[in-house]
């Protein structure tokens, strides 16, 4: 069963720069806004998230992490994974692998060219007879 994310249409946002938000910005209840509006001199803009976070979208897919092996690191259960798959993975960088026949979440550690898996203080090496490939490497996390 693929769990699935429906996502509302896009929607107009403002977009405030940080240098020009101040503590006297309004709520303007009366047009049924719920962010604080500066004034005209603001833009609203469409924002697509997968634009500003996705640097090849070929290759890219995101993964909803439903395992806490890397929570020490600061990924749970629960956050969307943006894994790049045709990434080269660099040492102690978290990937998606399969491996003995589940996927999992792991950050990847190569010594004297023999990669290994770490969780947390668990070290695995990944041996020669054992079913184990790279996914892609995580680029991003949305954090919910």
């Amino acid at each position: 069963m693929i769990n699935t994310i429906a996502f509302e249409a896009f929607q107009t946002v403002p977009v405030v720069a940080l240098s020009d938000m101040t503590p006297y910005m309004q709520l303007s209840e009366s047009e049924g806004q719920s962010f604080p509006i500066p004034g005209d001199e603001f833009t609203f803009m469409r924002f697509d998230l997968s634009r500003a976070l996705i640097r090849n979208p070929e290759q890219t897919f995101f993964i909803l992490l439903t395992e806490n092996h890397l929570a020490a690191e600061g990924y749970s259960a629960g956050d969307i994974a943006i894994v790049e798959r045709q990434a080269t993975p660099r040492n102690n960088e978290a990937i998606i692998a399969f491996l003995e026949g589940a996927f999992t979440i792991r950050k990847l550690k190569v010594r004297d060219d023999r990669p290994f898996l770490v969780s947390g203080e668990e070290v695995l090496e990944i041996e020669p007879d054992m079913a184990f490939s790279i996914w892609g490497a995580v680029r991003d996390i949305l954090r919910r």
